[in-house]
């Protein structure tokens, strides 16, 4: 009976302590985060969505102003597999970082827009409300844009996901919070033009969608366009051990997730220029 009384009296503790975490947890205010230079033209950021509460999910990000690195997507396909770790792609392709992208059908096909190179392997996907948003790469640069927006006139790369959760430096409305009670992966486009690749880790709570976006747009990171990339089972983030620019020895950094992954992103040392316009796949 005293052995009862005991669990039961912890028991209590416990869920005292978690619904006095509550009123932080909601609480959408954004941590401070401090970028550390890891090579040349990125930088990467470590913290938690809040601060003030130890249940709170993490979030690591790395970004660049793409000066030393261009963007490409990365299939599994071009190295005779159907889908495959963050981290193979990753190594077999010889980028920098990593993160994964599309979402992906039972079958383990990519859903959406897939350009690779100048090569149109999917054409967008117009229906449903999730799947909104385009990243996609030219000769000019890398935008963010709304699916009913977008052209493949002079696009070079392009991946498919969503929703956006930023857009024009605000917050997109209408989201469901439900949807995002896992780990995150995700990429904005800053003010000043740069990319940020982030994941975040779910907290006992979940990963709070308010939180996330009032990170994005703090004066820490300042998104102006940012979107969601698939989550859950898929979210992976990959850092090589070789940077380029980087003074001494890099830690490889693997932030594993429970699924292979059809498609990636990566961030690639410039050696030669993109090709110049789409065309499509045979």
């Amino acid at each position: 009976m005293i052995h009862a009384v005991r669990a039961i009296s912890w028991l209590t503790c416990c869920i005292s302590l978690v619904f006095c975490a509550l009123p932080s947890l909601l609480r959408a205010e954004a941590p401070q985060l401090a970028w550390e230079k890891i090579g040349d033209d990125l930088e990467q950021a470590t913290g938690k969505l809040n601060q003030d509460s130890v249940f709170s999910a993490s979030i690591v990000l790395v970004r660049s102003a793409l000066q030393s690195f261009n963007l490409q997507t990365i299939r599994a396909s071009e190295y005779g597999w159907k889908h495959a770790t963050i981290r193979s792609l990753c190594r077999a392709a010889g980028a920098s970082v990593c993160i994964n992208s599309n979402f992906f059908d039972e079958q383990g096909k990519a859903l959406g827009v897939v350009i690779s190179r100048g090569i149109i392997h999917q054409k967008a996907h117009r229906g449903g409300g999730t799947l909104t948003g385009i990243l996609f790469a030219t000769s000019k640069g890398v935008g963010i844009t709304h699916r009913d927006t977008f052209s493949i006139n002079g696009v070079v790369e392009a991946a498919q996901a969503g929703p956006r959760l930023i857009s024009q430096g605000q917050i997109v409305p209408g989201l469901k919070e439900s949807s995002f009670r896992t780990n995150l992966s995700g990429v904005c486009l800053d003010r000043k033009g740069r990319i940020v690749l982030y994941r975040v880790t779910a907290g006992v709570f979940g990963s709070s969608l308010p939180l996330l976006q009032n990170l994005l747009l703090s004066p820490a990171v300042e998104c102006l366009d940012a979107l969601n990339l698939d989550g859950g089972g898929s979210s992976q983030l990959y850092l090589a051990g070789e940077i380029p620019g980087h003074a001494g020895a890099v830690r490889e950094e693997n932030f594993a997730g429970r699924d292979e992954v059809p498609i990636a992103l990566g961030l690639f040392p410039i050696i030669s220029a993109l090709p110049a316009t789409a065309t499509t796949s045979p």
